[in-house]
């Protein structure tokens, strides 16, 4: 019996990004949604999952009218997937979609921050140039400053804070919205002469240039600043 391969479908630079399959699930998919480190920031882990329940998922992505764009992250010197990364929820009258991303226990290595957010910019260049989107947005537990804080460098900009908008059993956190638009990903795509993805080694330079502090902090201190200052002299009662 052959074994089965990936196709690649986006070629990158640390990564590519490949068709689900079969292969897939034998090299761990269905077990990183079993993982509380991988689901920690994730809906999944409620209850466990299953070889079965991830080739359901498997054969909805693969449907033909699915609204959902899902690709598989192949490390460049691996054989198996480390991760998944999709476009969710596409919507054609919004020219819009959801981004998400998961990385699996194998994405624990030096480069898995890199592969990460290469494949978060490979998939948004797709939305933008080849299916003709117009906005890519995503939402994160505030929790993850530093993923929140670096991308900045992909025109990912907070649109807003969703108060206790996230529950992992009795844990509740913040919501943070971010989303890129056409224009923002064609000023960071022309700064770069072209490039979007602008390689790792100058990736690596510009996250030096990020702020330490999170641009959600801020924007979370001037909405209560604000806030409280629009109440003044409301009367609630």
């Amino acid at each position: 019996m052959t074994t089965p391969t990936y196709e690649t479908f986006i070629k990158g630079e640390t990564i590519d990004l490949v068709f689900p399959n079969e292969k897939a699930i034998d090299d761990g998919w269905f077990a990183w949604f079993n993982d509380p480190q991988i689901t920690r920031w994730l809906d999944q882990g409620a209850f466990p999952n299953t070889r079965e329940k991830q080739q359901a998922f498997l054969e909805s992505v693969q449907a033909q009218d699915t609204n959902r764009l899902a690709l598989m992250i192949l490390p460049k010197t691996a054989t198996k997937v480390v991760g998944i990364v999709s476009l969710g929820g596409l919507h054609n009258n919004h020219r819009s979609a959801h981004v998400a991303l998961v990385v699996g226990k194998r994405g624990t290595s030096p480069g898995f921050v890199f592969q990460g957010m290469e494949a978060k910019a490979r998939i948004t260049e797709h939305a933008f140039e080849n299916m003709g989107l117009e906005r890519v947005w995503g939402g994160q537990a505030v929790e993850l400053q530093d993923w929140q804080r670096f991308q900045v460098l992909f025109g990912f900009r907070p649109e807003g804070i969703m108060r206790n908008a996230f529950r992992k059993g009795h844990k509740i956190s913040d919501t943070v919205i971010t989303a890129c638009l056409l224009e923002d990903y064609l000023k960071i795509k022309e700064a770069r002469k072209g490039d979007y993805w602008p390689g790792k080694a100058t990736l690596l330079e510009l996250m030096r240039t990020v702020p330490e502090e999170s641009l959600v902090n801020r924007i979370s201190v001037a909405i209560e600043k604000e806030y409280g200052e629009y109440l003044k002299g409301v009367s609630l009662s």
